[in-house]
């Protein structure tokens, strides 16, 4: 496994972390590693639905103005 350093790490940051790691029942290196597993994956999912949001937005622009809006339509009762 890879090892990583972290320098100049605030006070009250590491004694935060100090202490979930006593709440946890877990050693601080552990803990540490818990918690970028955890907002890693939250940036991972962060940045798919930032592109998800991006995408509808292209779809969105790229749509005739006078294009007819089915589900507009559909909410009328009416078939397109």
């Amino acid at each position: 496994m890879a090892s990583i350093t972290v320098k100049d790490i605030p006070d009250a940051l590491y004694e935060q972390f100090k202490e979930m790691a006593r709440q946890d029942q877990r050693s601080l290196n552990d803990e540490v590693i818990v918690t970028m597993e955890t907002l890693v994956q939250q940036a991972i999912q962060l940045r798919e639905r930032k592109a998800a949001l991006q995408r509808i937005n292209e779809r969105r622009r790229l749509r005739p103005r006078n294009a007819v809006d089915s589900m507009a339509l559909r909410r009328e009762g009416r078939e397109p």
